[in-house]
């Protein structure tokens, strides 16, 4: 289901002229950015683990004009943000996701908006 709803959120970014898209774009990828360097920042330092390079493995990828995924390519992360039977869990994505949710999202609530008023002008 959640994919269908993005997929027709994007279809309906289609109608709006490449110009307006420009804005959309900085403010996801400004968003992108702030979630990538809070989760380097909470990611933990433990050099006893292969947890050395899970700061460095944090990345944004852009999917297409309008969608960006953080990811990480450290097997470690899961590891790190749920636990095992032998590591106490020490989560970095969930909170870095839940504490700049709201801020990302109006950001872009307000790019969308200005992008269509300036347009349809």
């Amino acid at each position: 289901m959640a994919r269908d709803d993005l997929a027709s959120l994007l279809k309906a970014f289609d109608v709006i002229p490449k110009a307006a898209r420009k804005g959309i774009s900085k403010a996801i990828d400004k968003g992108a950015d702030e979630l990538v360097a809070r989760m380097q920042y909470l990611a933990p330092d433990d050099p006893k683990t292969a947890a050395d390079d899970l700061k460095s493995s944090i990345h944004a990828v852009k999917n297409n004009e309008l969608s960006t995924t953080v990811t990480t390519d450290n097997d470690h992360a899961l590891y790190q943000e749920f636990g095992t039977a032998d590591m106490d869990r020490n989560s970095f994505f969930w909170p870095a996701v839940n504490t700049l949710k709201k801020r990302v999202r109006g950001r872009v609530d307000r790019a969308i908006n200005t992008a269509i008023k300036d347009t349809f002008k």
